[in-house]
């Protein structure tokens, strides 16, 4: 499915942190990446991909997914009491983009705009977008090398979210309060955090 022109495939990264400070990445070895055999080049891919001028590739951004470094996740019910396991892989991977376009989507629905799609929308977007939206992970290897620009372990890179995100809303720019919201009642007000 990841060779679909109306799908985001994404790739996979190792990251590197120094405490909360972001460090590095490079491409896991466990992330998916190639040059279809059936699919045809989208155009929003022309100009960016060089490895195929006539196939689809993939993937067409990436993002931690080495389970050495990914989540923490509690599961009581496969794991008992002691059920914090650790998740990567495109587990991980695929739901923190989708995350990172649902937050542009909240984005253009508050400026009165649809949500984003796949095939007309988002992927165009994400290729048209400035490479400086992106950590362009230049090492590692999947079977494919890691290389500057585009490259079939990590795509286009990893998200800056701060930059991609308001500029995949199309908006300029998103503000907030991010807040815990502890009696449910959709409001900051005093009790939350």
């Amino acid at each position: 499915p990841a060779y679909s022109p109306n799908v985001v495939a994404v790739g996979g990264t190792t990251l590197n942190l120094s405490g909360s400070t972001y460090v590095s990445e490079a491409g896991w070895s466990g992330s998916g990446g190639g040059i279809s055999q059936v699919e045809a080049q989208p155009s929003y891919q022309k100009g960016v991909v060089t490895q195929s001028s006539s196939f689809r590739t993939a993937p067409d951004v990436s993002i931690d997914a080495n389970p050495n470094t990914g989540v923490a996740v509690y599961d009581s019910y496969d794991f008992g009491t002691n059920g914090w396991i650790q998740v990567g892989g495109t587990s991980l991977s695929t739901p923190m983009w989708a995350g990172l376009v649902a937050i542009a989507d909240q984005g253009r629905n508050l400026a009165g705009l649809t949500s984003l799609d796949g095939a007309t929308q988002t992927l165009p977007a994400l290729y048209s977008l400035p490479a400086a939206d992106f950590h362009d992970i230049t090492s590692g290897s999947n079977g494919f090398s890691a290389g500057a620009g585009y490259d079939l372990v990590t795509g286009r890179g990893s998200p800056i979210a701060n930059l991609l995100v308001p500029a995949l809303a199309g908006v300029g720019s998103i503000s907030g309060t991010v807040y815990q919201d502890n009696n449910g009642d959709g409001i900051f007000d005093t009790g939350d955090t």
